[in-house]
């Protein structure tokens, strides 16, 4: 049968008709969203770039002055009453100084919040970030824990709802609380290429190790690989119990599961990396509803000075203090003492420093802004937010009058001589351009330069190890002491640069042409041994 032109058409078009619909039925939500531009549940690898912003010096040119030089803001009138202040927390020793000053979680006659402020605080366990979210947003709870990236992701479901809120307070800094557990044999970041790894998804823990793999020396397609490998679980406790079953080969967990892993699998087992050596990526903040903010201005000021005076509680009188605390979180006063010791409570001045009322760029928008970038590149925020709209810090200014000159303290870092014991926890290898037969580096290499000072910002736990190397060419000797010479330019032009970087945090070591990578009789090979060696170590007493 011979078809007519007619009846070619309309069979074509009734083709074209079911393709379509059969394409637009399996694949049309894919087809709007890249006919309208939208990205939103869509990836990307996450790049060292993206958090070059973390490693900003954030100790500002008055460092040592503390709160001197802020500006107490107007916060308004209006006061709580009628009812408590709630205030949702979770097991964590960072919200002791609010516990200890409440002397306990519930409204009660001992309360110095009562006493001094007339007011009624009750702490909340949420121990659950959905759930807490959710307590939030229908006003259950007035005030929320958060950690800034976490905020970062949480502001933009609040925004996405119209709803809004403040980060208020800084509560403390990660400084040992967060961290990898790993086998003993996994020694550095890099190891854990070809590794399964268990983390929660889209939390601090997700976040830091994101961090730490985009600071570490594997290639972009390692970085990937290890990803792929990642093992994600419902919370960090199980993350820490997959490692203790032994079925995955490191957790990224915080305490007291972090300890509570290593003692479960004994010598086989520690803690690879933890923010006692990135100090400052992971920072606990409390967030206030908009509603609390409008219309309380007073309580919410008030209840940050109860804070801070409660911190001043517990540096004074540690064992009672720890004693309200644990009986609050329903641990022993050895499991407080632990956390707290994993974390550094953040007063007056640190809040001043942290929020940018001293002057310098804030680092709590360092922070958010840098984790809402990681978000989004891993599909999991939509609407736009900027740490500025997200923080309200006049709380914090109004209470300058009473921290004259308090200044923010950190411990130092001293680096000892190189030993067999040094524990490199990242390894990086970088091509520094000297000018031949000299110790002087060329202008080419202080972009790199400039990126290994902002790394030693964001690890102050740690020390760096400079290993200067050279081809074979010329006597043995002589390369030995000109590739040391050009370790020490290294470490002296981040000092120069990096003023809050002390010489002290650095080991410099000239190996000459002794450990070469490659063949010294190509060009090409003898190129790449006229390197220098970068090792980030883990500091110790």
């Amino acid at each position: 049968m011979k078809l007519t032109p007619f009846a070619k058409i309309f069979i074509t078009a009734v083709i074209l008709i079911v393709l379509g619909f059969v394409t637009w039925y399996w694949a049309g939500a894919s087809i709007k969203k890249w006919a309208t531009g939208d990205k939103s549940g869509q990836t990307e690898d996450v790049k060292k770039e993206d958090f070059d912003s973390l490693k900003n010096k954030i100790n500002d040119p008055k460092f040592n002055d503390g709160s001197t030089g802020v500006t107490a803001q107007p916060i308004g009138q209006g006061k709580l009453s009628g009812r408590a202040l709630k205030v949702g927390i979770n097991t964590w020793a960072g919200h002791a100084p609010g516990i200890v000053y409440n002397g306990g979680l519930t409204p009660n006659a001992n309360s110095l919040y009562k006493k001094n402020f007339g007011m009624d605080v009750e702490f909340v366990l949420i121990e659950d970030p959905a759930a807490k979210l959710t307590a939030f947003r229908s006003g259950q709870i007035d005030i929320m824990w958060d950690t800034v990236d976490n905020w970062a992701r949480e502001a933009s479901i609040l925004a996405e709802q119209g709803q809004s809120a403040k980060s208020v307070i800084m509560q403390d800094w990660s400084r040992g609380g967060d961290g990898i557990v790993s086998l003993s044999s996994i020694k550095s970041i890099e190891d854990l290429k070809g590794k399964k790894i268990a983390c929660t998804q889209f939390t601090p823990s997700h976040f830091l190790l994101l961090y730490l793999l985009s600071q570490s020396g594997l290639s972009p397609e390692d970085r990937a690989a290890v990803e792929k490998n990642i093992v994600f679980t419902q919370d960090a406790s199980l993350a820490a119990a997959a490692f203790r079953s032994k079925n995955v080969d490191a957790a990224v967990t915080w305490e007291p599961d972090l300890s509570a892993a290593v003692q479960a699998r004994g010598d086989e087992a520690h803690v690879l990396v933890s923010t006692s050596a990135a100090t400052n990526v992971i920072a606990d903040t409390l967030v206030a509803r908009q509603e609390v903010i409008d219309k309380y201005p007073e309580t919410l000021r008030d209840f940050i000075n109860g804070w801070f005076d409660g911190m001043a509680m517990m540096r004074d009188n540690p064992n009672p203090s720890n004693e309200v605390v644990a009986q609050a979180l329903k641990v022993d006063a050895d499991t407080v003492s632990g956390m707290l010791s994993g974390l550094k409570l953040t007063p007056y001045a640190d809040n001043a420093q942290f929020y940018g009322l001293t002057g310098a760029k804030a680092h709590y928008e360092t922070l958010f802004d840098t984790a809402f970038v990681i978000w989004r590149k891993k599909g999991l925020v939509n609407k736009v937010v900027t740490a500025k709209d997200w923080a309200d810090p006049r709380f914090v200014s109004n209470l300058a009058a009473k921290y004259p000159g308090q200044k923010v303290e950190e411990k130092e870092v001293t680096a000892k001589a190189p030993s067999k014991a040094d524990v490199p926890i990242l390894q990086q290898q970088i091509q520094i351009q000297f000018t031949p037969g000299s110790d002087e580096i060329m202008p080419g290499s202080y972009f790199l330069l400039d990126k290994l000072g902002e790394l030693m910002t964001s690890f102050g736990g740690t020390v760096l190890r400079v290993e200067g190397n050279t081809d074979s060419t010329g006597a043995a000797n002589a390369n030995a002491t000109l590739s040391e010479k050009r370790a020490i330019s290294v470490r002296n032009y981040i000092t120069k640069n990096f003023p809050n970087i002390k010489p002290n945090r650095f080991q410099t070591i000239g190996r000459g042409s002794s450990n070469p990578v490659a063949d010294n009789n190509t060009e090409a090979g003898r190129q790449m041994n006229r390197r220098t060696d970068i090792k980030v170590i883990l500091s110790t007493e």
